[in-house]
């Protein structure tokens, strides 16, 4: 019976972790951040970790958003609050800067 409590508390503590977990769909493919604030930057690595060019610029929308914007695009130095499950980016390849 010593379990139990270890048991619930192990219970809790995984609750708790997920609740660091954000779940976003970056061009189609489900990733996980542990933060509610997303950048520009990072949405752009995780969609092209390895860039096609280093001076390649990028378009990046979203949708699903938390409030009081729940859709628009982000540009560089900025960053976006996402929902726990479900805010959705496209980040397209727009040529040189």
């Amino acid at each position: 019976m010593t379990d139990a409590p270890d048991a619930a508390i192990a219970a809790g503590q995984e609750h708790e972790d997920r609740h660091d977990e954000y779940a976003i769909i970056i061009n189609g493919e489900r990733a996980v951040v542990p933060h509610e604030e997303v950048s520009y930057t990072e949405v752009v690595a995780i969609a092209y970790p390895v860039p096609p060019d280093p001076n390649t610029t990028y378009s990046v929308t979203y949708r699903k958003a938390k409030e009081p914007k729940h859709e628009g695009i982000l540009v560089e130095g900025q960053a976006v609050e996402v929902r726990h499950e479900g805010t959705i980016f496209n980040v397209t390849p727009t040529g040189k800067s």
